[in-house]
């Protein structure tokens, strides 16, 4: 009589049973893989900002430079138009623009996530997920390059410096999480329709506008709840409230949650549906 111990048996089961894995079960695989290869996104991500930036002096500091210049000047400008104290403007100002930019960035190009990882999708078995992680690290990267302008704004202002100031690091893991389905939907999209990337650039520009970066949301009076509630507001306010020594408002954290767990609920039956067919559409 043959025995089999516990190990043996869960090996042998599914040969045994020939079942093959559901479209979800492969496609929370591909999810919890690709980010357990945190070392291959962090590696290429930071290969691609040196690739991008080779040859030259400042390398990625070059974009620090511009944002800082763009910085003040807005910032010198605007708070005269909006008759506002440039001590207490320009850190708010700061914040809004660099985590604009690195949101705006994101949603640019994870747009593009597949298509320009095309010849690695068709040559090598790897997560698709990585190529969206690659595009998240690398942005997070240039993000933290670019906080030296706030650093430098904040130290030149006297910003207070207090325990709040933590609050950024849930601010900045619910921003991630949210933005990790968002990628998914956009980058398998984008990958189908071509014409995608230029509309959501479109739609971004229009955006930035609306949303209170370089004005209060009080200037709107009794329409304030257009910016409290408009999403991207209640994500940017996870990351400058906690740094300008500021509560993060109650309805920024309840509509980020909201929206992050409906970016999921859309995103991973979207994904485990349409994952096998990414390869075919870049």
């Amino acid at each position: 009589m043959i025995s089999l111990d516990v190990s043996e048996r869960a090996a042998l089961q599914p040969v045994a049973l020939g079942r093959p894995a559901s479209p979800r079960a492969r496609a929370t695989h591909d999810l919890v893989e690709g980010l357990l290869r945190w070392w291959l996104w962090g590696l290429v991500a930071w290969c691609d900002i040196k690739q991008r930036y080779r040859g030259s002096v400042l390398g990625p500091f070059w974009l620090t430079l511009s944002t800082a210049v763009m910085i003040g000047s807005l910032g010198a400008l605007y708070s005269r138009l909006f008759h506002m104290d440039l001590a207490t403007y320009l850190p708010y100002l700061s914040l809004g623009i660099l985590t604009w930019g690195l949101i705006s960035a994101l949603l640019t190009e994870c747009c593009t996530a597949f298509i320009s990882a095309e010849h690695v999708i068709k040559q090598i078995r790897m997560p698709l997920s990585v190529h969206l992680y690659r595009v998240i690290a690398r942005n997070v990267i240039v993000f933290g390059h670019n906080l030296v302008v706030f650093v430098v704004v904040a130290l030149w202002f006297e910003v207070r410096v207090g325990w709040a100031d933590l609050l950024v690091v849930p601010g900045m893991a619910l921003l991630m999480l949210g933005m990790i389905p968002t990628g998914l939907i956009l980058a398998a999209v984008c990958a189908r329709f071509r014409d995608i990337p230029p509309v959501v650039a479109s739609l971004l520009q229009v955006i930035f506008f609306m949303t209170p970066i370089m004005w209060r949301p009080e200037l709107l009076g009794s329409n304030i709840d257009l910016a409290l509630y408009n999403p991207f507001n209640c994500f940017i306010d996870l990351v400058r409230a906690p740094l300008l020594g500021e509560g993060v408002p109650m309805t920024s954290w309840a509509v980020a949650l909201g929206m992050t767990a409906a970016s999921w609920l859309v995103a991973f039956p979207f994904f485990a549906r349409f994952r096998a067919r990414i390869a075919y559409w870049v």
